[in-house]
């Protein structure tokens, strides 16, 4: 046993009973230095160097001693081991400043992750976040092809290199099709993406765009348009206009031909639309065999189809009536509303429930910003008083929360909501099942 200062580790988070880790001695809170004489950059290696039949720990505790363990396992084995954080070495961050960067348009004051550039593969793979490739060397490479990380998500944003160094904020060019050639010929696949940044990279540039990336096709498999998101704190920016519901419209019709034309061709769809230009240009979604397994569900696409397709499930399900009277509250942003409306119907057939919709507009951000997701608790509060009967019970999107403890963006906790209210609020996941278990929910309600 030695003693060791410093922060340098993987941050042991959790340690599940009856495991290895457990049987040596480890605890939440000491920290992995080595693993067989090497330390771990993230959690792949951490694996990769956990396939063996016999294993070297070094940690140290929070206290600062230093031990070692020698352990015998099968090699497949896990230790029992969970970690704060799937990177141990940093986050890699984003060297570019893409003019159309949404933490760019923060205010200041929010929660410190919320300002944090990333552009890590290893998130990219773990995760699903989208990175742009500028940051990786050779190194990067051969690790990615020698592990398989696959797939990954790419931000391209338009194929010509000038134009996508332009949105990229980049002062030269900036290929990607080598790149992703590259990458395909080792097999990983791309998962691609592409904001829409009106007069830029749509019209003709997104043309192009889609078809050389269907070229690359398998090894680039779907390609995700979302609208560029702008908040009123854009101060000294480029200035980009927003995608209206013409344009919203446009774009839709476009991809509905894509579809047709690629899956013609055996490339399935291939290009699919965010959910919220259905929402912008209020056309009807596709049905959810054109989402081709959902490849881009957290770029949100396809969210809003699996939510509708639930709806007639959890409908059937419904109660005749409830004990006692309540009147319920359902918060959300403004997009959702189309979604939600039906849900709300339902839960106001079950005799005894009033339930109510309360779209919230977005002071905060500006109103052009309609997710449910970045609604913050000012404005919450606000829509909520303007309401002309009180609810007995406020359910708001889990997904504008941050968890442990549960915050909006501005601060404003959960408890802190329920104690101006006077009323329970809880929260609510993206399901309509979970909407309609915690509207039913008496217990709740008489906490």
């Amino acid at each position: 046993m030695n003693t060791l200062a410093g922060t340098e580790g993987a941050v042991v988070a959790a340690v599940r009973p009856d495991s290895i880790a457990a049987d040596v001695g480890l605890f939440p809170g000491d920290r992995l230095l080595t693993l067989n004489g090497r330390r771990p950059r993230d959690i792949l290696e951490y694996k990769w160097l956990l396939a063996a039949t016999t294993v070297q720990l070094r940690v140290v505790r929070p206290s600062g001693e230093e031990f070692l363990y020698d352990i015998e396992k099968p090699e497949e084995e896990e230790l029992g081991l969970t970690f704060t954080a799937p990177v141990f070495d940093g986050v890699r961050t984003c060297r570019n400043r893409c003019i159309f960067c949404f933490l760019d348009q923060l205010p200041p004051g929010l929660r410190p992750c919320l300002y944090l550039r990333d552009d890590d593969y290893r998130l990219s793979f773990l995760q699903g976040n989208f990175i742009t490739l500028t940051n990786l060397d050779a190194a990067d490479l051969g690790r990615i092809e020698r592990q398989r990380l696959s797939p990954l998500y790419v931000s391209v944003h338009a194929v010509d290199p000038e134009l996508r160094g332009r949105l990229l904020g980049s002062p030269h060019p900036e290929p990607v099709l080598d790149l992703l050639a590259h990458l395909g010929r080792a097999e990983i696949t791309v998962h691609a993406q592409v904001v829409i940044c009106p007069g830029l990279n749509d019209g003709a540039a997104l043309a192009d765009t889609v078809e050389r990336l269907a070229a690359l096709w398998p090894a680039v498999a779907s390609v995700g348009l979302v609208p560029v998101g702008l908040t009123r704190h854009r101060e000294n920016l480029f200035p980009l206009n927003p995608v209206t519901p013409g344009l919203a419209e446009e774009l839709v019709r476009k991809v509905g031909a894509w579809q047709r034309r690629f899956r013609k061709e055996g490339k399935g769809s291939f290009v699919h639309a965010a959910d919220e230009l259905y929402l912008a240009a209020g056309l009807p979604l596709p049905a959810a065999a054109r989402y081709d397994g959902f490849p881009q569900l957290e770029n949100g696409i396809g969210p809003a189809r699996l939510f509708l397709d639930e709806i007639r499930k959890v409908r059937s399900r419904l109660p005749p009536k409830v004990l006692g009277r309540r009147r319920v509250a359902v918060v959300t942003g403004r997009m959702a509303v189309p979604l939600l409306r039906p849900v709300v119907q339902a839960l106001n057939g079950v005799e005894g429930l009033s339930c109510a919709l309360v779209p919230v507009t977005n002071r905060f951000f500006g109103e052009q910003v309609t997710a449910a997701g970045l609604l913050v608790g000012a404005d919450v509060l606000a829509a909520l008083k303007r309401e002309a009967k009180p609810a007995d019970l406020v359910l708001v999107p889990a997904t504008a929360l941050a968890h442990d403890p549960p915050v909006f963006l501005d601060g404003v906790g959960l408890l802190e909501l329920a104690e101006t209210l006077g009323v329970p609020v809880l929260p609510c996941g993206p399901r309509p099942a979970s909407l309609v278990a915690a509207a039913l929910s008496a217990e709740e309600v008489g906490r």
